[in-house]
């Protein structure tokens, strides 16, 4: 038999996605202040079937369909006002919605058909965030035929910075269950999904040089998504959503079609954080240096360091004692 994939239940899908440690977050609860933008879902049961299907778990075909079954659970939960995440410190918590009434008054609607169809009919978009996915992206539109993908990408002296403070390089070794991931064992280690391909290199490396390869693999495999699917995609810098969020918005909304909501100037103020990124980069670049052993992937790791500042507005908004200037920076077109 024929396994069966049902149609999405809302054709109009956003996906923010970018490696973990990114800002998709972040990015997640400024893009829901977007007019008709669901406030983002952050679904463990998508991502763990695009695991699935990337390692060979399930057949791509396969992932296809689950994937395509939890998606419409997902948006028909959040038509009937079931699941709502009310932890009020959670990103992904209804509460930092600009419509937080709207989402409770739902769980007063009728289940069925009628729920979901008034998001259909008032072209709402259901939003969905998934982390380093543009690797899966044949089966994403195995599910979604026609997703619009706002794709979040960080310098990656950051990401490496942050993914070794989360425990990242060796959480996966000590069978962590807070990982929520697929992991294989390999050699008497486990080892995470996206290592399964280059397993032997993984567990002979160090923990600072597992973090780098693994950020490195990852960005390599999402660039290849990015060059055959580019015009799928918008892509946000998170130095410039730091920098000048108003402007990465813009380009958001103009790569959607809509308008920002009233509240995006309060939900920016709210959420974006003051930081001195150059002085802080350069003492977490000290400290990865250090740590390396494998040369290889230090060299690689500074050449896509400079791709990505190459990307970014060169712009130095600091004062003569490393503070982060307030003004706001020129634009660049």
């Amino acid at each position: 038999m024929k396994l069966y994939k049902p149609k999405c239940i809302n054709e109009n899908i956003v996906i923010i996605d970018g490696l973990t440690r990114s800002g998709k977050f972040y990015l997640g609860k400024l893009v829901s202040s977007i007019v008709d933008l669901e406030y983002f879902i952050n679904s463990s049961e998508v991502e763990r079937v695009i695991m699935a299907g990337l390692t060979g778990v399930i057949t791509p075909e396969r992932a296809s369909a689950l994937m395509a079954i939890a998606v419409n659970e997902e948006i028909y939960n959040r038509a009937i006002g079931r699941d709502m995440n009310l932890r009020s410190d959670d990103a992904s918590s209804i509460l930092n919605s600009y419509e937080t009434e709207n989402y409770l008054v739902r769980q007063e609607n009728k289940p069925g058909w009628e729920a979901v169809n008034k998001i259909i009919d008032n072209k709402r978009h259901s939003v969905f965030l998934l982390h380093q996915s543009l690797q899966a992206l044949e089966i994403i539109k195995g599910a979604i035929p026609k997703p619009s993908i706002i794709n979040i990408r960080r310098h990656p002296i950051d990401l490496a910075f942050s993914w070794l403070n989360r425990g990242w390089g060796h959480r996966y070794e000590s069978g962590d269950r807070l990982t929520f991931e697929l992991m294989f064992h390999h050699s008497g280690i486990l080892v995470p999904y996206f290592a399964v391909d280059w397993c032997d290199e993984y567990v002979q490396s160090n923990e600072y040089d597992r973090v780098v390869k693994s950020i490195i693999h990852l960005i390599e495999k999402e660039s290849k998504a990015i060059r055959t699917h580019e015009d799928q995609m918008c892509h946000v810098y998170y130095d410039n959503l730091i920098r000048n969020p108003e402007k990465e918005l813009n380009k958001v909304c103009a790569f959607l079609g809509k308008e920002p909501h009233k509240s995006m100037t309060e939900v920016i103020k709210k959420e974006t954080i003051d930081v001195n990124m150059l002085s802080n980069r350069i003492e977490k670049e000290d400290k990865i240096y250090r740590n390396m052993e494998d040369q290889d992937a230090l060299k690689k790791l500074k050449e896509l360091s400079k791709n990505y500042e190459g990307y970014i507005q060169i712009w130095k908004p600091y004062n003569s004692s490393g503070r982060l200037l307030t003004q706001s920076p020129p634009v660049i077109d």
